[in-house]
């Protein structure tokens, strides 16, 4: 049985992810690089999915992209190539953490 009151919480959440996810640039993301709480989420995962499933700590699911690489931090040759051309990224924070996609 499915609870209810779990299900709004959810979709409360996902309205959220979504009204505050912004493009933002490589030097916005920079600074949380630093900090190592940066994600970059897989092309195949939503945004929004991963959003929902971190902040209601959702320990299987997310384990499962981090063993998956479907949730990584950058490479050092990513962040060199973002350091050198730039960039213009999809992002969300879920406090601590920060996740973004690369704008296609």
């Amino acid at each position: 049985m499915v609870d209810k009151h779990k299900l709004e919480n959810s979709l409360f959440l996902a309205e959220k992810f979504k009204e505050e996810i912004g493009t933002v640039s490589w030097s916005w993301l920079r600074p949380h690089e630093k900090r190592k709480i940066l994600f970059q989420v897989a092309e195949e995962l939503d945004l929004v999915e991963v959003a929902v499933a971190v902040a209601e700590d959702q320990v299987d699911k997310v384990k499962s992209w981090l063993e998956n690489d479907d949730l990584a931090q950058p490479t050092l040759k990513q962040v060199a190539k973002w350091e050198k051309n730039g960039g213009l990224f999809l992002g969300v924070i879920v406090k601590p953490y920060v996740f973004f996609k690369e704008k296609l």
